[in-house]
C-alpha cells in the first residue's frame, strides 16, 4: 500500500510538472519575440500607377524578419513569377534594418504598354515560429494601373524676351489623366504656375537672377506614374551689365549705424565680435541672409490653386517726384583699411523725396508682411496676384496690417531710415514668387503692356480658338 501511495505521488508530481511546463511554455510562446503573431507588412507606391519604364518597388517589413517572399503576375488564373532584384530599403521608403526587405522588378515581357492594368500576387512569410514554426504569412493582390504616356505640354504664348535680372510671362497647356506636378525651372530657381482661364491651361511669371549668366527656362510636367515631359521656353535672352562699386567702411559708420542696428536686432551682444570687420560682416552677410529668407518666406506663399482669369497691373510709382539713390542690381564690395572684407548685391531701387514722405500703393493687393526685418528695418510686403509682390523697406511707420486689403492710390506708410539705411529713403523691390526682379520693368507701362498685358490677351484669344 505504501508503494502505491508513493507511486501515486510521483504521478501527481509529474502531472503538476507537466502542467507547469505547458503553462510556462505557453507564457514563453506568447511573450517571446520568436513566436510573434504579427503578419508581415507589404508596402508599395500609392497610388499604384506604373509607367513600365522605371522599376516598381515593393517593401516587406516585420519585427522577426522576412524568411520568404515572392511576386507573381495573375494572368487569367495562372501565376507567372517575376524576377526580383534586392534594393536598399530607402528605395522602398521603409526603415533600414536587417529585418526589412526591399525588392524591385522591371517591365515583364508579358505586359504591353497598351495594357490598361495588371494584377500582382505578393506573398511574404516572416521568421516567426508561430503557426507550428511555419511563420506568419501575408498575401496581397495588387492591381496596378498602367500609364506609359508622357503628359502633353504645349506653350500657348510667352513674353518675347527676358532680361538678365528681369521678368517674363508664359502661358501653356498641360494635359494628363494622372497629372501630378508642374513646375518651371530657369536653371537655378523653381517657379510654380497657376491654373489659367480654362481647364488644362496654366500661367506663370518667371525671373532671371541677375547673378546668373544664363537662363535655361523649361516647363517640367510629371504624372503620378512617373512620366515626365520637358518643354523649353524660347525667350530671347538679353544680357545686362550691372554696376560694380567699392565702398570704403569708416570707423564712424561701424561704431554708429552698424553697432546700433546690431543692438536693435538684439540677437548678439557687441562684446561677442572680436573686431569691427566681424561686426560689419555679421550685419552685411548673416543679417542680410536672414532678411532675404524672411521676405522670400512671405512672398513665396500664396494661393496657387485658384484659377487666374485676368491680371492687370499699373506701373509702380511708390513715391512722388523721387530722386534715385541706388539702382537694382548694383554689386557692392566693402573695403576696410584698403582690404575688401565683404560683398553684397543691391536687389531693389532706393529712392528719396522729402523726409517722412508718403509711400503709395500703385496697385490693389493684400498686405502679407508688416514687421521689422533685419537690414530692411520696418518693412511692408504687398501681394498683387500671379506670384507678384512688392517690398517697401526702411519705413518710419506704416498705416496697414497683415491681411489688410489695399487699393491703388492708398498711402500705406512713410519713408524713414530704419534698418541698414544712412538717410531717409525708400527701398522698393519687386518679387516674383519671392525672388527679386528688376524694378525698372514694373515701373514702365510699355514694358508691362508688351510683356504682360498683351501676352495674356493673346493667350485668351488663342485658347478661345482651340
Amino acid at each position: 500500500m505504501q508503494y502505491h501511495r508513493r507511486q501515486g505521488g510521483f504521478v501527481k508530481l509529474f502531472g503538476l510538472i507537466f502542467v507547469l511546463v505547458l503553462i510556462g511554455g505557453g507564457i514563453f510562446m506568447l511573450s517571446s519575440d520568436s513566436f510573434e503573431k504579427e503578419s508581415p507588412k507589404i508596402s508599395y507606391k500609392n497610388p499604384t500607377i506604373w509607367n513600365l519604364k522605371d522599376s516598381f518597388f515593393v517593401g516587406f517589413t516585420d519585427d522577426s524578419g522576412i524568411r520568404e517572399y515572392s511576386i507573381s503576375i495573375n494572368d487569367n488564373g495562372s501565376k507567372i513569377p517575376l524576377e526580383l532584384v534586392k534594393e536598399e530599403a530607402t528605395k522602398c521608403d521603409i526603415p533600414v534594418n536587417t529585418n526589412n526587405v526591399c525588392v524591385s522588378f522591371k517591365k515583364p515581357q508579358q505586359v504591353k504598354s497598351s495594357n490598361e492594368s495588371l494584377e500582382l500576387e505578393v506573398v511574404a512569410i516572416d521568421n516567426s515560429k508561430w503557426n507550428f514554426f511555419s511563420g506568419n504569412t501575408t498575401t496581397e493582390n495588387i492591381k496596378i494601373t498602367i500609364d506609359a504616356k508622357n503628359p502633353q505640354v504645349a506653350i500657348v504664348a510667352h513674353s518675347y524676351k527676358i532680361t538678365q535680372g528681369g521678368s517674363a510671362l508664359v502661358v501653356f497647356r498641360a494635359v494628363d489623366d494622372n497629372l501630378d506636378s508642374i513646375q518651371i525651372t530657369n536653371g537655378q530657381y523653381i517657379f510654380k504656375p497657376q491654373p489659367f482661364y480654362k481647364d488644362g491651361f496654366y500661367i506663370s511669371l518667371v525671373a532671371w537672377d541677375k547673378g546668373e549668366s544664363t537662363f535655361d527656362g523649361k516647363i517640367e510636367v510629371k504624372d503620378k506614374a512617373g512620366n515626365v515631359s520637358i518643354v523649353p521656353i524660347n525667350f530671347y535672352l538679353q544680357k545686362r551689365q550691372y554696376r560694380d562699386s567699392t565702398i570704403p567702411l569708416t570707423d564712424n559708420f561701424i561704431d554708429g549705424k552698424i553697432t546700433s542696428l546690431t543692438q536693435e536686432i538684439g540677437e548678439r551682444d557687441i562684446s561677442e565680435f572680436p573686431n569691427k570687420v566681424s561686426l560689419f560682416k555679421y550685419i552685411n552677410e548673416e543679417v542680410r541672409d536672414y532678411s532675404f529668407n524672411r521676405i522670400y518666406e512671405v512672398a513665396s506663399v500664396y494661393d496657387r490653386d485658384s484659377i487666374v482669369s485676368d491680371f492687370k497691373i499699373n506701373p509702380f510709382a511708390p513715391l512722388k517726384n523721387p530722386a534715385v539713390m541706388a539702382s537694382f542690381g548694383d554689386s557692392r564690395s566693402f573695403s576696410y583699411q584698403g582690404e575688401i572684407v565683404s560683398r553684397s548685391n543691391h536687389m531693389g531701387l532706393d529712392i528719396a523725396s522729402i523726409k517722412q514722405a508718403p509711400v503709395i500703393s500703385s496697385n490693389n493687393g493684400v498686405v502679407s508682411l508688416n514687421e521689422f526685418v533685419g537690414i530692411d528695418g520696418n518693412a511692408v510686403v504687398i501681394y498683387h496676384g500671379l506670384g507678384l509682390s512688392t517690398l517697401y523697406a526702411h519705413l518710419t511707420s506704416s498705416n496697414v496690417g497683415v491681411g489688410d486689403e489695399v487699393f491703388s492710390g492708398d498711402i500705406i506708410a512713410n519713408t524713414g531710415a530704419t534698418g541698414l539705411a544712412l538717410g531717409d529713403h525708400l527701398h522698393f523691390s519687386v518679387l516674383i514668387q519671392g525672388y527679386e526682379a528688376r524694378t525698372a520693368e514694373w515701373m514702365d507701362k510699355d514694358w508691362i503692356r508688351d510683356n504682360i498685358t498683351d501676352v495674356i490677351l493673346e493667350s485668351k484669344q488663342i485658347i478661345d480658338r482651340l
